[in-house]
């Protein structure tokens, strides 16, 4: 039996949510799947059964469809903190081949809220979030800005029984101050999220007044081949009654409006019409995710940016795409069908070669030796056949052809 191995492919899921792992193969009808976890079996077919471990009990299951067309993935349902790590998917026809997944768990940031507290005898401003997971990082501002060491303040961050965390950062008030924002920015551990909440106080004839603003914003990027169609997400995290979306594009330091849309009139400009467009209903409902047809690698490659803009609220997703060639598509197929190949048929060829050489140059010396043996073998036998004698007159005469000559018979 022989067996070969894949390098580790990375997947990011989100906690409470359904995760996929791949796993694929060239299907013959005849291949057993299993899945492990630490050298624990999680998942088995043609046996089907489902873990006998309590953590993967009823959650884990391949799609019979997807594995009739070589895709073994595995379907885990409502993942947790403790599924993080590497999985092995072992596919086993003839020859055993392992693939390795590791599994990153994340519990995105949901919400910040910022508020005044009195629980200390003096006022503070609280900012805090929930259910986050890593724990994420909390930075305070003002605006005016006011010097670093004048800004005091607390961070507590406590993870619950499931792993979650709740963070919470106080930041003591700085007295009466007109016309002063607090800004608290919350990011996530990966840097893929950024919240920042102000609250901004006015004083107005001895009253203060106080508005909040939530400012929220992620990166991403998309991989994707020349041709395809794609799909740019954007969802914002509140739900909205009247906003503007605004698509934008980015590419050399040059950046373009190519689609707008006003939730209130209804309104749509799309400078991309025939590659660009959303789908209406779906922008209501805060999904203004944008679809590309026909992405070309030097048109449509670079950073698009989603800004969803509300009253005291605003949704900023950047995305980074990117675009490969049909001709760099390609390599990379032929690049990873060889990287998927088993180990031991370029060795086994390599070695068939050397052995046929081997052969051959042998089969050479022996024939040339045996053709040497074989003409020195005439010669010898053909000069002890023939006698030749010349007399006076020049004339040459036969004495015998006889194998050997009696020199009594000699006539001088």
């Amino acid at each position: 039996m022989f067996f070969f191995l894949l390098s580790d492919v990375h997947v990011t899921c989100q906690y409470s949510e359904d995760c996929v792992l791949p796993c694929s193969f060239t299907p013959s009808g005849r291949e057993e799947i299993r899945w492990f976890r630490r050298d624990a079996l999680i998942y088995s077919h043609p046996q089907g059964t489902n873990s006998h471990n309590e953590l993967f009990m009823g959650r884990t299951s391949i799609s019979a469809h997807e594995l009739s067309l070589g895709n073994a993935s595995l379907i885990l349902q409502r993942c947790i903190l403790k599924d993080r790590g590497r999985y092995r998917c072992e596919v086993t026809k003839g020859e055993k081949m392992d693939s390795f997944v590791v599994l990153k768990v994340e519990a995105p940031i949901r919400s910040v809220n910022l508020e005044i507290t009195r629980l200390s005898g003096f006022e503070e401003l609280k900012c805090s979030t929930c259910n986050v997971y890593p724990a994420p990082h909390v930075f305070w501002s003002t605006n005016p800005p006011i010097p670093v060491e004048e800004l005091k303040y607390t961070t507590r961050k406590m993870a619950d029984k499931q792993g979650l965390y709740v963070m919470e950062s106080r930041l003591k008030r700085l007295g009466q101050r007109n016309n002063l924002t607090y800004i608290c920015i919350v990011t996530s551990s990966y840097a893929a999220q950024t919240w920042t909440t102000s609250l901004t106080e006015t004083v107005h004839n001895n009253v203060t007044l106080r508005s909040k603003v939530y400012s929220f914003s992620t990166w991403t990027e998309i991989n994707s081949a020349e041709g395809q169609d794609i799909t740019i997400p954007c969802r914002s995290p509140w739900n909205l009654q009247n906003f503007t979306l605004t698509w934008s594009f980015t590419t050399a330091n040059m950046s373009t409006i190519i689609y707008t849309y006003d939730s209130k009139t209804q309104q749509i400009s799309n400078r991309w019409n025939g590659t660009a467009w959303l789908e209406p209903r779906r922008v209501q409902e805060g999904d203004g995710s944008l679809r590309l047809c026909s992405i070309q690698n030097l048109e449509h490659m670079g950073v698009y940016t989603c800004n969803v803009s509300a009253i005291q609220k605003n949704y900023v997703a950047q995305i980074r795409v990117n675009i490969t060639s049909t001709q760099e598509s390609e390599n990379e197929n032929l690049r990873m069908n060889t990287a998927s190949r088993p180990w031991w048929i370029p060795v086994a060829v390599v070695l068939a070669l050397m052995i046929i050489f081997a052969a051959l140059i042998v089969g050479i010396v022996k024939l040339q030796n045996k053709c040497s043996k074989t003409k020195t073998e005439g010669t010898a036998r053909y000069s002890k056949e023939v006698k030749v004698t010349v007399d006076k007159s020049e004339e040459t005469k036969e004495e015998g052809r006889r194998l050997t000559s009696d020199p009594s018979k000699e006539h001088t």
